[in-house]
């Protein structure tokens, strides 16, 4: 690492500690989304750390946002979620938008005003994101928006949306277009907010759009472009896991410290044999996932052809691995694990939504294998020099 990253690596752990850490259980008890976090990065330059510096942002780059979101999800990973969703906000206008969009939007995402949320998922068009049913109208020099969301996360917060329809009847994915949408646009609503499992104070919520009207220059990617946004999904497909890394990472420096404290039987719980051998395989899982995730945080930086593969291996084995450390710590923790009372139990139920969120890990699975079908598995020798 250089002094740089280390720099990033040592302030987003100090706030994780210090700042985030205390406040965690009040987000997950209320489902409150914890905007006041927002602010905070802000002030440290996180909030928009890869948005470009013309734009108020830090110019960093994609291996800092994944350091800051590991040291942040240790301690309150709904924080952690706006560094991905601006990053991939900023992705996105960067690689497709206009210099109107961006200049509307990036500033403040990195100031900590905006929130804008991404506006893919339906009923029934959640994997399969080329069969969205949304529709996109064209009427004079206007688009009628209209079609129903689902699952949007910090869509109850969102100032803006990134809205997926289907443009004029176009089958397949040559006919699906993004519009920015503004929040209080008319026909454009948010609609129920979501009541899950784990991740409660993501805001999380559905959208109802009917007759929404849009000029031509809300359309942020046009027709035809699906496959570069998939491509560009790569980011949020290394951040993802690195939510889990920081999840993982946290439950296992707890189990570490309770099975030293905690005795039994006239012993250190760690003394067990039994115990030592799931300790040591959580932390197998941990360290894996540390070094996949890196190398698709550093191939997807510089752009290599292994990027979207690196990125899907990352997030299928660390979205998977991340909920069996959570479990193991749960276990390990015996009653004190079950209870809200302590910490791991809401790690247990944050984590496990990462194996849907972001592209299950059966369809990555389907996309490491076509992969690999097409010969794309193979890599180049690795020249190792002493």
């Amino acid at each position: 690492m250089t002094d740089e990253l280390k720099l990033v690596k040592e302030t987003a752990g100090r706030m994780a500690d210090e700042i985030f850490k205390p406040l965690a259980e009040r987000w997950d008890q209320n489902e409150e989304p914890p905007m006041q976090n927002l602010r905070v990065l802000a002030e440290n330059d996180m909030a928009g750390i890869t948005i470009p510096e013309d734009y108020g942002g830090s110019g960093a780059s994609i291996i800092h946002a994944m350091l800051a979101i590991e040291e942040i999800s240790r301690a309150c990973p709904l924080t952690a979620g706006f560094i991905l969703a601006s990053a991939v906000t900023s992705e996105m206008m960067v690689s497709f938008g206009t210099e109107e969009h961006r200049q509307r939007w990036l500033p403040g995402l990195a100031a900590g005003n905006h929130v804008v949320a991404w506006a893919m998922t339906e009923p029934d068009a959640g994997s399969a994101a080329n069969e969205l049913r949304a529709t996109a109208v064209r009427e004079g020099d206007e688009w009628v928006l209209g079609g129903n969301k689902i699952f949007i996360t910090r869509g109850a917060v969102a100032d803006g949306f990134i809205f997926f329809a289907r443009v004029d009847d176009v089958p397949g994915s040559a006919g699906i277009a993004a519009f920015l949408v503004e929040k209080g646009t008319p026909g454009f609503e948010v609609g129920a907010i979501d009541r899950h499992m784990g991740f409660r104070g993501a805001a999380s919520c559905e959208l109802v759009v009917d007759g929404c009207r849009v000029g031509e220059e809300t359309m942020l990617i046009q027709p035809g472009s699906f496959a570069q946004v998939m491509k560009g999904l790569n980011v949020a497909r290394v951040l993802n896991p690195t939510l889990c890394l920081g999840i993982a990472q946290e439950a296992l420096n707890l189990t570490r410290q309770y099975v030293t404290e905690r005795r039994q039987f006239g012993r250190q719980l760690g003394a067990f044999q039994g115990l030592q051998w799931m300790l040591a395989d959580m932390a197998i899982k941990v360290d894996a996932m540390r070094l996949l995730i890196y190398r698709a945080a550093t191939t997807t930086f510089e752009d290599l052809d292994s990027a979207p593969l690196d990125a899907a291996v990352a997030k299928t084995y660390a979205n998977e691995a991340a909920f069996q450390v959570a479990d193991a710590a749960l276990q390990l923790h015996g009653g004190y694990g079950y209870s809200q009372e302590f910490p791991i139990e809401r790690m247990f139920r944050d984590v496990r939504a990462f194996q849907i969120a972001g592209g299950s890990t059966q369809i990555l699975r389907n996309r490491i294998a076509q992969l690999m079908l097409q010969g794309k598995l193979d890599r180049p020798k690795m020249k190792v020099t002493a």
